[in-house]
């Protein structure tokens, strides 16, 4: 009966003290969890994330449903194609810059007359990203995988220049103006990391050339 007793009192006692330091050290956890960047309370990530303070990405996109571009016509050539890098200053910011190129033959017709023209751009600026799938996670309360998908948002600020070359009979049939121009806009994007240092991506919004961009990004620092 004692044995019985004792056993008992020590189950009580261990329940009670996992329950007590289990409290203990989830409060603990959520303290050293979060941290403040610019007044903001947030979640201090683990190893596995892949964009941790100092990480360097690489990314390649291709832009389409234009705004700098022509969309008229018939391409021939190559699409146009963005390179950035971005580089983690915080768990969840990065800043980088951009630089794009379009160079393309654009076939069209003058009432029933055939005529191609030659078109060439280059674009280039800079961006600033947030990361914010823990944070989703956080405050609504999701479980998304955050080593296998990344929510984003990325502003930007740059420039872009239009040079066509056609003949002069054809100048008032479209849009053949040369020049360079600003822009400025915000995109909002998700990322599947089939790898943790690999990533395909879809973005959407008011981007440097276009509404929305696809492509591949890999990290190459840490």
């Amino acid at each position: 009966m004692k044995t019985r007793t004792f056993i008992a009192i020590l189950v009580l006692f261990l329940t009670e003290a996992n329950a007590l330091l289990g409290n203990n050290l989830n409060a603990l956890l959520k303290t050293r969890k979060r941290k403040d960047f610019l007044g903001f309370n947030m979640p201090r990530m683990g190893n596995k994330w892949p964009y941790l303070k100092g990480a360097g990405w690489l990314s390649l996109q291709m832009p389409v449903k234009y705004t700098a571009y022509p969309t008229y016509g018939q391409v021939v050539g190559l699409r146009p194609l963005q390179l950035s890098f971005d580089y983690s200053f915080d768990d969840h910011f990065s800043i980088g810059a951009y630089l794009g190129r379009f160079q393309a033959d654009i076939q069209d017709f003058y009432g029933s007359e055939f005529f191609r023209s030659s078109f060439r751009s280059n674009s280039g600026g800079i961006r600033l990203s947030l990361h914010f799938a823990d944070l989703i996670n956080s405050f609504v309360g999701t479980r998304i995988n955050v080593r296998k998908w990344d929510f984003y948002s990325t502003a930007h600020m740059g420039w872009y220049t239009r040079n066509w070359a056609v003949g002069e009979r054809y100048r008032g049939t479209r849009d053949f103006s040369n020049g360079s121009y600003s822009n400025i806009g915000i995109m909002m994007g998700v990322k599947y990391h089939p790898i943790q240092r690999l990533a395909v991506f879809a973005e959407g919004g008011i981007g440097p050339v276009s509404l929305f961009g696809f492509g591949i990004t890999g990290k190459i620092i840490k």
